[in-house]
């Protein structure tokens, strides 16, 4: 049984019910050629353009497109869910209709919902996710998914700033990026986003939250809001190993991790856990921030991370009457670590006088001092070669 009450189930060597032995959907043999678009198999065709919002995947490949029927110009369409109570049906409905209002001679579109047995949703979850003991496909070696960690020496640096900003810009440079709020003791990522929305689970795996465009999952969402977590060091990695193993990310281009401030045990589980993270190193320009934010950056070399670089964060105000930069807080930090580290400064983050402390507003705009600085860090940090662990043979 997992921390938050869930169980993952064993996987099974059985392919989804209404699929072939090939493993095409029963009544739905490919074609040869390209299908008439007002014809079953052109229907379907099409619906391989909508994908599931929270698996990621599209509808026939998941198996979840049970019956097309056509009648004139009005077409049916039955998707089967795997939880009747799927808070994604309105979405799904729409995205159905958008796609298939595009085809020539379909006026009307019907969507008719069912539910997957439980046979099928656990052979589902199984083939997608993996067994319960194994790591999320996003975090395994093999994956694509390129994991930034974000880690400070301290905290009040604005590191879980920095963390969905940095977010938020590469989702603006078209990857595919999630968030994973791994700052136990002190999330704020639900806060920052707007959303403290509890997270659907089904057959024991988790759905990231969506807010302002971006997948994100933390435990702010899944405690009571301004319950205190006090839990011992081996009950937090647990849970945070849990929301690795869980957590259903699909495999998208990036998964920025807020990491504590400091180099405690949640820092060490992450790296045990997915050896192949990048750890991106914030900092202020005060030489006491720079001084620890060294030690967090050693901590991730010696944990065997490859750290990419330096952001200091809170770097600079533009004077509104001249232009000139105004050293508020003195120093030169983020030259500072990045020297003891042996990396690159990836970006300076200037200070903007009027941004909203408010829920849901920590995202700058796209053509603000601060907005344009992190576009330029994820275009950097998207252009490094990914780091992929050695395997000895």
């Amino acid at each position: 049984m997992g921390l938050f009450g869930w169980r993952r189930r064993k996987r099974e060597d059985r392919r989804p019910e209404h699929q072939d032995a090939a493993g095409d959907p029963v009544g739905g043999a490919a074609s040869q050629g390209r299908p008439e678009p007002l014809s079953e198999a052109g229907i379907r065709e099409a619906l391989k353009d909508v994908r599931d919002p929270e698996i990621g995947r599209d509808l026939v490949s998941l198996n979840m497109v049970r019956e097309v029927r056509i009648e004139g110009s009005r077409v049916t369409v039955g998707v089967a869910l795997t939880t009747g109570g799927c808070p994604m049906q309105h979405r799904i409905t729409q995205d159905i209709r958008d796609r298939l209002s595009e085809i020539e001679g379909v006026e009307d579109v019907e969507v008719d919902f069912g539910v997957m047995t439980d046979r099928e949703r656990q052979n589902l979850f199984s083939t997608v996710h993996g067994g319960p003991d194994e790591l999320a496909p996003a975090f395994r070696d093999e994956s694509r998914t390129r994991v930034i960690a974000v880690v400070s020496g301290k905290g009040g640096v604005g590191k879980s700033t920095v963390a969905v900003n940095l977010a938020a810009a590469l989702k603006s440079a078209g990857h595919s990026v999630a968030i994973l709020d791994a700052d136990v003791y002190g999330s704020s990522v639900p806060v920052m986003l707007g959303s403290r929305e509890r997270p659907n689970v089904v057959e024991g795996v988790i759905f990231p939250v969506e807010a302002r465009g971006l997948k994100f999952i933390s435990m702010g969402n899944l405690v009571e809001e301004g319950q205190a977590i006090i839990w011992r060091a081996p009950i937090v990695n647990k849970a945070l190993t849990q929301l690795m193993r869980d957590v259903y990310w699909d495999e998208p281009d990036f998964v920025v991790v807020d990491m504590p401030p400091g180099t405690g045990d949640v820092a060490l589980t992450i790296a045990q856990r997915i050896p192949k993270a990048e750890a991106l190193v914030v900092t202020t320009p005060q030489a006491d921030a720079a001084r620890v934010a060294v030690k967090a950056g050693r901590m991730a070399v010696q944990a065997h991370l490859k750290v990419i670089g330096v952001v200091e964060n809170m770097s600079y105000a533009t004077c509104p009457d001249c232009g000139k930069e105004l050293q508020i807080f003195g120093g030169d930090g983020g030259r500072a670590v990045a020297g003891a580290l042996e990396v690159d400064v990836l970006g300076r983050i200037p200070i903007l006088p009027d941004a909203s402390g408010e829920p849901g507003n920590a995202l700058y705009p796209e053509d603000s001092g601060p907005g344009r600085a992190f576009a330029e860090i994820a275009h950097r940090l998207a252009g490094m070669k990914a780091r992929r662990r050695l395997r000895v043979l």
